[in-house]
């Protein structure tokens, strides 16, 4: 019963998730012009007018309204540009050429102002290649331009007309998302307290959904403290997601602020029914999440919660006393208790956001919200000072500029050519700055198109009916859209089937031809894309490796300032505790993606991979010990310090210090952004009791795991930083 429920959750979840209502928008934006047109006799109008859709799709990525209009209109603007170029030179094959060599360089160089400026580039690129036959020839240029630009205004419309309609819904969607991450981190966190786990393994796993969490709370934030409709708004549905989303964070912080030695944590209490309840009452908050994201995701409220908090918080306490009757002293439980109950505490806040009681009585955790977003720079010299070599992106640009070449000189010699622009849009597709984005890329397109394709086929061959083929025809534009951004493979799959019979519809040409055509395209398009990343002035993640270490350092020693300032002095705000946290999470995030691509890569490239490894494992600990200090004085508002303390917290940042400047000079080294960096001194003043509490030995303890984390930091940075140099 429980795993018919959890499947009909999850199934929910899909229907009313960000991924199908994007499905379902982009498939009526490009169905409704050539049914429309076809009634009136102009069918090929319609179709003509569908592809201006979906290039306007590719940058319709979730963000924050005013930008996501802004990239649509120049979008538009420069679907027309280029549709004209396009037309007009498609007859002068060497004029096409140079145009399209140049097109790909300035299109890829967009991708220094960040993601969305990079789908725009993306844009520019498939409205020339898709442009590059003879289908329309039958209009004048500027015709042909007009009917594809009038289809890209539709799906603008369309798309803003459903944001204004639904102001909250995306970042209701984009929340029960993130919920649902740190739901399954929780769960793998979980198992590291069973007796049969794989620890490193599990550890492994704990810091790639981090790296997923993290994505999802970007998107939150821009969705939620870009919307003055939900940061200042008075209606029930704008507060609940803005303290929602606050409180998870805080969820998330609470889990990720406790790292134990758990091989001993298992060894001494795993055969207890403490740890037994632990990990219980961890599943059940994990569970708990997962249903209140179902019930924000469907915009619905939970009839109860789903479980008795204070009972099972009360079984583990009692777990707890059991083991220091006996004469045990179970500190770490108690530790793990704590942490549980403050979980619970703003659970309970959360089921009180869902049934809009008590905002009037807490302060607006997004006042601030403004400082919380980073703001894009969108002048010339951010593309000046990526002119060199040095710059993974001019690297990119350049050998997509060489790749496209040679695969456009390949499509004339090709026996089957007519399509031939769909092995320049998959080396376009496939090509992306590191190689083992490409590589995976590659797998799931080849993957995609051959399955799709089978699929295809097997309907054209066993279905003569027009309806049912056109009810399939349907059905795949769909989930190809639904999937292609999320699952990769799978949205390509059904592309690949969905083109299959939408050409059986509108082309002369026999589907067998065409898969087998698209096919080999692919191949050949996927083949030159892989071989050019390894060849073709490669960039590997050794090499930018000690930037992004750099940047993880900095974002430490700031984190760590707020806190130990905190500490000595109380003269921090929320909102300054905030940013050092947001911003420590997105570069433990960013480093932990850096490892991934790593091992991704061919062996002989991956000569730091066991060193960054434990870098990401020390960094994750460092963020845990830190954050544990927050708990502490979240618990008590006045601290006692002792010379002891004060010796360590400046020891601590001084070493911190050293190992920031291990990697150069930041200030000028760093090619994607200008980082000031000054070493700041706390001043702080000893403070001599003879009581002390009970939580000065904690402080205590914990500031001597972080300096030997930091120790370790040192250490590892210098194996990085002499490789370097050899």
């Amino acid at each position: 019963m429980p795993v018919i429920q959890d499947f009909k959750k999850n199934a929910e979840n899909f229907i009313y998730g960000e991924a199908l209502a994007d499905g379902i928008k982009t498939s009526l934006t490009i169905i409704i012009p050539p049914l429309v047109a076809g009634l009136f006799g102009h069918l090929f109008i319609g179709v003509t007018m569908s592809l201006g859709a979906i290039l306007s799709h590719m940058t319709d990525t979730p963000g924050p309204f005013k930008e996501r209009r802004n990239f649509f209109w120049i979008s538009a603007l420069l679907i027309f540009m280029v549709s004209f170029l396009t037309k007009t030179v498609n007859h002068f094959p060497y004029l096409l050429g140079a145009s399209l060599v140049l097109l790909v360089f300035c299109s890829n160089m967009l991708t220094v102002y960040g993601q969305r400026a990079s789908a725009l580039g993306m844009v520019v690129m498939m409205s020339m290649v898709m442009n590059m036959n003879t289908l329309r020839d039958s209009f004048s240029p500027l015709i042909s331009a007009v009917i594809i630009t009038s289809g890209a205004v539709w799906y603008t419309l369309f798309s803003l007309a459903i944001s204004k309609f639904r102001p909250y819904r995306l970042a209701q969607q984009n929340l029960a998302e993130c919920m649902l991450h740190v739901s399954e981190y929780i769960r793998i966190k979980t198992s590291l307290f069973e007796m049969d786990t794989e620890e490193e393994e599990t550890i492994t796993k704990l810091l790639n959904e981090q790296v997923l969490v993290n994505e999802k709370q970007i998107m939150v934030r821009e969705l939620v403290f870009t919307n003055k409709k939900l940061v200042k708004d008075t209606t029930k549905i704008g507060r609940s997601i803005v303290f929602i989303f606050s409180d998870l964070v805080d969820i998330f912080e609470n889990v990720t602020a406790n790292h134990y030695d758990y091989e001993k944590v298992r060894e001494e209490y795993g055969s207890t029914k403490a740890i037994r309840q632990v990990i219980r009452l961890m599943n059940k908050i994990a569970h708990e999440l997962s249903v209140i994201a179902y019930h924000i995701n469907a915009n619905k409220r939970p009839k109860h919660r789903s479980f008795d908090y204070d009972k099972e918080l009360e079984k583990l306490n009692l777990a707890i006393k059991e083991l220091y009757d006996e004469g045990q002293k179970p500190l770490v439980l108690s530790k793990i208790y704590v942490t549980l109950k403050q979980i619970l505490y703003k659970l309970s806040f959360i089921h009180r956001f869902l049934y809009d009681e008590g905002f009037d009585k807490i302060h607006n955790p997004l006042e601030h919200g403004d400082r919380f977003i980073q703001k894009t720079d969108y002048s010339l010299k951010k593309i000046k000072d990526h002119l060199n070599l040095k710059s993974p992106i001019f690297r990119h640009a350049l050998r997509s500029a060489i790749v496209i070449f040679v695969a456009y000189g390949i499509s004339f010699i090709l026996p089957m050519s007519y399509h031939s622009y769909w092995m320049l849009m998959t080396v376009l597709v496939i090509l992306k700055p590191g190689f083992s984005v490409t590589k995976k890329r590659n797998f799931q397109r080849v993957k995609g198109t051959l399955f799709g394709g089978l699929i295809g086929l097997a309907i054209l061959l066993l279905f003569k009916s027009e309806s049912i083929r056109f009810g399939f025809m349907l059905f795949f534009m769909l989930m190809a859209y639904t999937f292609l951004r999320h699952k990769y493979a799978i949205g390509t799959l059904y592309l690949t089937a969905y083109i299959m019979l939408s050409f059986s519809f509108i082309s002369q040409f026999d589907s067998v031809e065409v898969i087998q055509e698209r096919f080999i395209d692919t191949l050949i398009g996927g083949f030159i894309a892989f071989i050019s990343s390894y060849i073709i002035l490669p960039t590997w993640e050794k090499e930018n490796m000690n930037d992004y270490l750099q940047k993880t350092l900095i974002a430490d020693y700031e984190f760590l300032y707020v806190i130990f300032k905190k500490l000595a002095d109380n003269d921090v705000t929320t909102t300054q505790y905030k940013l050092a946290r947001k911003d420590v999470y997105i570069e433990m995030a960013n480093v932990t993606s850096v490892f991934q691509r790593l091992i991704s890569e061919p062996k002989d490239k991956q000569q730091f991979a066991n060193e960054l490894n434990r870098f990401t494992i020390f960094n994750h600990s460092f963020v845990s010990y830190s954050s544990g200090l927050v708990k502490i004085m979240k618990k008590n508002n006045s601290v006692i310090l002792t010379s002891e303390h004060i010796r360590l917290m400046k020891k601590s940042l001084q070493l911190l210090a050293q190992t920031i400047r291990l990697y150069g000079d930041f200030e000028t080294k760093n090619t994607l952004k200008t980082i000031e960096f000054q070493e700041k001194a706390v001043i702080l003043s000893e403070m001599k009791t003879e009581n002390l509490q009970d939580d000065s030995e904690l402080i205590l303890e914990m500031i001597e795991y972080i300096h030997e984390i930091i120790y370790d930091f040192m250490k590892i940075s210098h194996v990085f930083t002499d490789r370097k140099k050899e």
